[in-house]
């Protein structure tokens, strides 16, 4: 099933199926459990879907055509000869719930008599770090009369837990039932419905419309998400007050101020569509505590879902939020400086910095220093650099580094590789090129505040690192020298790649040239027939395997871009379907199909800002109105300004 996604800071969508427009599951950030929690529909019905009935015949889904508008928002177009529905989903920004608007209109030349509006079920609720497993609890539905009717369920253990609330813009027969015991209540009723966890809590919003030939009618529901019904409610009425078509047009612009441009149409797609789905799936706004926490997915698609990865979030994500928000990138990089930083540099923790799969991973603990130089160099935001929690930060990551130095050889150790495996080896080639670079990037950002000690001390400890990563990692190849992967100081040494983090970047980080003939050498083995079967990484690798299909790894992808090795990555692009349009860790060669790491939004953020590169995107105006700033010689400088234009009482 083809599937679409949408969502704000609070809530995710990740599960529309362009087939009927149902929307599989709902998701939100929960501190408290530290995880993604879904609320889940049922396999034979959606959690929401619209549905339209003329003459008591259900209007069929078959010709059902799908788009996303200004690459976010999804709408849907059901075509027939007496009525066209369309129905859009969009989750208006710093809201807590999302609006479902279906318009149907009269194409006849007669009166049309049409039942229409909501139906969906509420079956199961999952708490996903990384794996998804069900919650056990139960589930109390009933309806509200405030203002006009609405279904609220609310999912309690031991007290509430989090609750959902659908509610129409005018006042429309509403029913609630239990399937499995064919308890039942309705509009008329102030009875409550009870399920268990697993059991399904079905609900309808519909209504009979008389139209006229070629009249038109607007038919919203409005989706709130609360810590219990009261809140959840309150979120709904809150969307219905502004108006959906209000709140729809704010949504637009806003999507459109920060859309990326480029000449390619295809490409500047499958740029944009990442871009959003990043910035909205790597980050997120808590529920229960508003608070706002970075992840390097949030669908429980994903195993990634709802962890916390230095790299994803740093080094992939961030420089794609950078190129539409910089605002939004500062508080980014705060987060993981301030409540990431306790493990800073371990493999995975949870969003609320708890360590979740430990580990020293090198290249994750360099990845926030090169988060804070992109970040500066792009916006000139001095005032960063004076943040005593920023200072604090890189200081730590600066002594947590020094630890992991060879007083002898001068390189630098991890115990995981970029791939997240440990490492046969301590040295390991990408991530001591990586700390090089992070050094160089130190000694510009101490430079900037006329720190001349730290900034002539970071230069000299990269060129010795520079000088002991030729002496060890470059090893003889089956075409000439190439670099390891990854090198003991004995004489042994492991050659290959990671996605994860490639050779191929060995350019990007101003390491070498592309006519550097070690780098040739390296880039050519990459990609010989003798290294093709380890070309897409082990996890791949295992995927293609698995479907039996030979798999393409889109972080590769991602990596040519960077490199500069642009043609045969951009055709790959223009045919590839992703998941959805949506980058994925391993696809298809032929068709580039998804097969593995579905739904990563970190991934997307890398894809997106590979792109822009690739293709010299254009900056949308709203993140590149402070390009206009002259540089002073002023140190301290006030940060950007952030946008409260969602914070206002009327739309």
């Amino acid at each position: 099933m083809n599937i679409l996604s949408t969502g704000n800071e609070f809530v995710s969508i990740p599960e529309i199926s362009t087939e009927t427009g149902g929307i599989g599951s709902v998701g939100f950030i929960h501190q408290g459990f530290r995880a993604c929690i879904e609320l889940h529909g049922s396999e034979d019905c959606p959690l929401l879907q619209p549905v339209v009935e003329i003459n008591g015949q259900e209007l069929p889904s078959s010709y059902m055509q799908s788009e996303l508008v200004s690459y976010w928002i999804p709408r849907f177009n059901i075509p027939s000869p007496e009525l066209t529905a369309t129905a859009i989903i969009f989750a208006p920004l710093d809201r807590r719930g999302f609006v479902y608007a279906l318009t149907v209109e009269n194409t006849s030349n007669s009166e049309l008599r049409v039942r229409a509006g909501w139906r969906g079920c509420w079956q199961s609720s999952s708490h996903t770090v990384s794996l998804s497993k069900p919650m056990s609890g139960s589930k109390h539905a009933n309806i509200s009369f405030q203002g006009t009717s609405a279904a609220v369920i609310e999912f309690r253990g031991h007290a509430p837990m989090f609750a959902m609330a659908l509610a129409s813009q005018e006042a429309v027969p509403v029913r609630m039932w239990n399937p499995e015991t064919g308890e039942e209540i309705a509009s008329s009723t102030e009875q409550c419905l009870n399920a268990s966890a697993g059991s399904q809590v079905c609900y309808e919003l519909m209504d009979e419309y008389v139209l006229q030939p070629s009249e038109k009618k607007a038919i919203p529901v409005y989706i709130g998400i609360g810590l219990e019904e009261v809140s959840a409610l309150a979120s709904a009425l809150n969307l219905r007050i502004h108006g959906w078509d209000r709140m729809l047009a704010g949504l637009t612009t806003w999507l459109d101020k920060h859309t990326i441009d480029a000449s390619d149409e295809r490409l500047k797609r499958v740029m944009n569509v990442n871009s959003f789905y990043n910035y909205f799936y790597a980050q997120a706004m808590t529920t229960d505590t508003e608070e706002l926490v970075i992840t390097a997915a949030r669908s429980s698609r994903s195993d990634s879902c709802a962890i916390y990865r230095d790299r994803d979030a740093m080094r992939w994500s961030l420089p794609a939020v950078l190129q539409i928000n910089w605002t939004q990138a500062r508080k980014m990089l705060i987060y993981a400086l301030t409540t990431q930083l306790p493990n800073v540099g371990l493999h995975s923790r949870f969003i609320n910095g708890i360590a979740l799969e430990p580990g020293l991973q090198l290249d994750q603990l360099c990845a926030p220093v090169r988060a804070l130089h992109t970040y500066v160099q792009l916006t000139g935001d001095m005032s960063i650099l004076f943040d005593r929690r920023v200072q604090t930060g890189i200081n730590t990551i600066k002594d947590i580094l020094i630890v992991q130095r060879n007083p002898a050889s001068l390189l630098f150790e991890t115990l995981l590789m970029p791939s997240g495996e440990p490492s046969q080896y301590p040295y390991v080639c990408f991530s001591n090129v990586l700390v090089w670079r992070v050094l160089l990037d130190l000694a510009a950002l101490y430079e900037r505040i006329r720190d001349v000690d730290r900034t002539d001390e970071a230069i000299a400890i990269a060129n010795k690192l520079r000088t002991a990563i030729m002496e060890h990692f470059v090893v003889p190849g089956p075409n000439g020298d190439i670099y390891a992967r990854a090198v003991d100081l004995e004489g042994h040494f492991e050659l290959g790649d990671d996605p994860e983090g490639s050779l191929l970047l060995l350019t990007y980080f101003g390491f070498c040239t592309h006519e550097d003939p070690v780098y040739k050498n390296t880039v050519d083995w990459i990609n010989s027939s003798y290294y093709a079967e380890h070309k897409c990484g082990s996890r791949c690798e295992l995927a293609s395997k698995t479907e039996g299909k030979q798999a393409r790894s889109v972080l590769g992808v991602a990596n040519e871009l960077l490199a500069g090795h642009t043609e045969e990555a951009l055709e790959f692009l223009r045919r590839a379907e992703l998941d959805g349009g949506i980058a994925c860790e391993c696809a298809e060669q032929g068709t580039g199909r998804a097969i593995s790491g579905m739904a990563y939004a970190g991934a997307a953020g890398y894809l997106a800002f590979g792109l822009r590169l690739a293709l010299n995107g254009i900056l949308p105006e709203a993140a590149s109105a402070l390009m206009t700033r002259r540089p002073t010689g002023t140190l301290y400088q006030p940060p950007p300004e952030i946008d409260h234009g969602s914070k206002k009482a009327r739309l």
